[in-house]
């Protein structure tokens, strides 16, 4: 079972933030979540929010403002929203496995050659809980896709096949025994978020999630 970062090492530095995915390497971890919006004029920012509101010292939609406006923006503790460009820079020359989220529409043709240029495919996984939004991605780019999903959902394999994912992630809230073994048979790949304590960890190891995310990567490391 790999681990994964959520949203870097949330538990040492703020969300979505070159610290966070900084500190989400140097905890070992061998992959990382994260999320994008598109900005008004069309560059892929990392950033969890629809809004600038919760986070940053800044208000307003992430699709209202133009990279320059973005670009200024800060968090509360004083870091800038990164590129997906300069996050994908920062694990290159790593083998950390990346688990992009998509958070808003946008051009996703540019989205797959940006990553195609700038990443080893091998090592992506495109995710999203608007399937829509990843069979059109899939339209374009033969990199993984994974369905996020609230609930747990009578027929997986369905969801998957109808997307044209490879993959489905779940609370670990939803996750049982059954939704595993159904996707292992026909060949998916099954991802649990988030896991912050231990008995967590294990329940999920014991039933065979392939990836667990958790936002405390540094103590998870001493649950394996």
């Amino acid at each position: 079972m790999k681990m994964m970062g959520h949203r870097g090492a949330r538990d040492r530095a703020p969300e979505n933030t070159l610290r966070s995915f900084e500190f989400a390497l140097q905890s070992g971890v061998a992959a990382v979540e994260f999320d994008i919006h598109e900005s008004q004029d069309g560059v892929w920012v990392v950033h969890h929010d629809d809004t600038l509101d919760r986070t940053t010292i800044s208000t307003g939609r992430v699709d209202a403002c133009t990279w320059n406006e973005l670009s200024n923006v800060r968090t509360k503790e004083g870091d800038l929203l990164p590129r997906l460009e300069q996050v994908l820079e920062l694990f290159k020359g790593a083998q950390t496995e990346l688990q992009i989220e998509v958070k808003s529409s946008g051009n996703f043709k540019v989205l797959a050659e940006l990553l195609k240029n700038n990443f080893p495919s091998e090592r992506l996984t495109v995710i999203s809980f608007n399937h829509r939004w990843l069979r059109e991605f899939r339209d374009h780019s033969a990199i993984k896709t994974t369905c996020l999903l609230f609930g747990l959902p009578l027929n997986p394999v369905q969801i998957m096949e109808s997307a044209g994912a490879q993959g489905i992630s779940l609370s670990v809230n939803w996750i049982d025994q059954q939704l595993v073994a159904e996707c292992h048979a026909a060949g998916f790949t099954v991802t649990a978020w988030n896991a912050n304590d231990e008995a967590t960890f294990q329940k999920m190891k014991r039933i065979g999630v392939d990836c667990l995310g958790t936002d405390v990567p540094f103590t998870a490391a001493s649950w394996s």
